[in-house]
């Protein structure tokens, strides 16, 4: 996740991507919804003061570690998150894109 954060910082503060916005897909909801029954993200994170075996309070930490990376508060990030595998997820006439 360490490496995530930082490869996402870098991507969001590089110059050429000053006047974008930016579509955040956090992947693998499916495994975290399965892996927060019996792990605490707290264990992981010890910021995290949400309750355990909590899925929707684990994705909206999870996401605003990612939002708080952002240091122009103008940049528009979307978030999504996502279960994809496969060519399914490759075709993106199937993702709703708002």
């Amino acid at each position: 996740m360490e490496e995530s954060k930082a490869l996402f910082r870098t991507i969001i503060t590089y110059p050429w991507f000053t006047n974008s916005s930016v579509i955040l897909f956090l992947n693998k909801r499916d495994l975290l919804e399965e892996k927060i029954l019996y792990s605490h993200l707290a264990d992981y994170f010890p910021e995290y003061d949400g309750p355990p075996r909590d899925a929707i309070a684990a994705r909206e930490f999870i996401l605003k570690m990612f939002v708080d990376l952002n240091p122009d508060a103008d940049k528009i990030i979307y978030s999504h998150f996502t279960c994809a595998t496969g060519r399914y997820f490759l075709n993106f006439n199937h993702l709703p894109l708002c």
